[in-house]
């Protein structure tokens, strides 16, 4: 290589160098600074705010405050969840960062040359914007800037609070809370009346709270079936909605103007009564659901409709059990099987037959065990396999027959003071029947 070309290849490495020099001194100068710190960079409060707008994940959503109430700012007829909004709004009261970056040069490093989140709040100082960037899974903090060539590290994500979905904020009508459940009355295709009665003698025990009420004659109910029937109202659906500008003009295009059914609901809160009501319409295969005038219609699943609202009635609500006694009142109960009857007399936890002490706790789980699987009205048209009279310490109810007869192999039909109840397992009754055989066989 002769000299001219070294010469030219030496000064093409000095320029190499030069420029690397140049642009690693670049770097250098423009250096991010951060710092680490415990600082609030952001406050408001819900009551200083006019307006609220956020873009995320391409859902743009805006809503204006008037007279201290939310709506969206292009449908004011959109039911706004207050409270939501308010819970909402909250995460924006102390914003706290962990990080502080400043003389940022490239946001995009941070996710913030496309921010993911931009939120803007207005208040009568003007309007603040919050862009969100990356979230960074070391720290599991947020990148956010306020548009003042900082960025902040947060300590609580914004960005998880923020809905995509309008529907994420609208007002349902739900089962408002309540200490006691007074009464249900059910009109319609379904009708009934359910009263609470706790301390009421209606029947011979204590155990039901519930009572269904026939023209002033009133029959016990499962407490449990009762609170979970209001748990299926309390619980249905109420996300999946047909309109929310309802009114009496347009009832019939959801079977609402003359509803299938329609249950009307008193509670009392903090000693207050208060009722509400829930109005069930069918149009062609669909269900939907009013609460008393709310211009909000629900969907209602068509199989929750018929299994759980429409079925809804005496057989649904009524005790499973045949006897709910409560030992301490029992006198005496008198077995008949096999056509000889048997006499157990209590004395305290003592049973005696005669003169002889029984063993009576295998009966008694039995009698306990005695459960309607079938309800039902038929009359009996077989023999009678066992039967048994209980006596109780009760002027009102001083004595309860339970009658059971054959039916066919797998069921008995069970009547309680000559009124049928439906069908009861051949094997409770069978078991029924060995305990007391058990009893007899050990009589001297």
């Amino acid at each position: 290589m002769n000299r001219q070309k070294k010469l030219a290849v030496l000064v093409g490495v000095l320029v190499a160098l030069c420029a690397i020099i140049a642009i690693v001194s670049g770097v250098q100068k423009h250096m991010d600074t951060i710092s680490t710190v415990d600082e609030e960079i952001f406050a408001t409060s819900e009551s200083a705010l006019t307006a609220v707008s956020w873009t995320k994940e391409g859902s743009s959503l805006s809503f204006t405050k008037e007279d201290d109430t939310w709506q969206d700012a292009s449908d004011a007829d959109f039911p706004v969840d207050q409270d939501k909004m308010s819970e909402f709004l909250e995460h924006f009261e102390s914003v706290h960062a962990s990080f502080i970056i400043e003389d940022v040069q490239d946001f995009a490093q941070y996710g913030l040359d496309n921010p993911s989140c931009t939120i803007t709040l207005t208040s009568a100082d003007g309007d603040t914007v919050i862009q969100m960037g990356d979230y960074s899974t070391m720290d599991e903090k947020r990148y956010l800037t306020l548009g003042d060539g900082t960025v902040y590290l947060i300590d609580d994500d914004l960005e998880e609070y923020v809905a995509t979905d309008r529907d994420e904020l609208m007002r349902q009508d739900n089962v408002p809370e309540y200490d006691t459940l007074d009464g249900i009355v059910a009109t319609g295709e379904t009708a009934f009346t359910v009263e609470h009665h706790p301390d009421e003698d209606l029947t011979y025990t204590d155990a039901y709270e519930y009572y269904l009420n026939e023209n002033g004659s009133y029959k016990a109910l499962s407490t449990t079936k009762v609170e979970d029937f209001m748990t299926t109202l309390k619980d249905l659906d109420r996300t999946d909605y047909a309109t929310y500008t309802a009114d009496d003009s347009v009832l019939a295009d959801y079977g609402l103007d003359a509803p299938a059914v329609t249950f009307t609901v008193t509670t009392t809160a903090e000693d207050e009564q208060q009722s509400f009501s829930l109005a069930f319409g069918k149009k062609g295969d669909d269900c939907y659901m009013r609460m008393d005038d709310s211009p909000i219609i629900y969907k209602v699943d068509a199989d929750t409709y018929s299994d759980s609202i429409a079925a809804a009635g005496y057989d649904t609500l009524r005790p499973d059990e045949v006897l709910s006694l409560n030992w301490d009142d029992v006198q005496s109960i008198d077995f008949t099987v096999d056509d000889v009857t048997y006499t157990v007399e209590k004395n305290g936890d003592t049973y005696k037959i005669g003169e002889d002490v029984v063993e009576f706790d295998d009966v008694k789980s039995a009698v306990d065990a005695l459960t309607v699987n079938e309800f039902n009205s038929e009359s009996p048209a077989k023999k009678q396999e066992t039967a048994f009279t209980v006596h109780l310490d009760n002027d009102a109810y001083p004595t309860l027959t339970v009658t059971i007869y054959q039916y066919d192999g797998d069921n008995c039909l069970v009547q309680l003071d000559g009124t049928t109840l439906g069908f009861v397992s051949r094997s409770l009754v069978v078991d029924l029947t060995e305990a007391v055989n058990a009893i007899a066989l050990g009589l001297s």
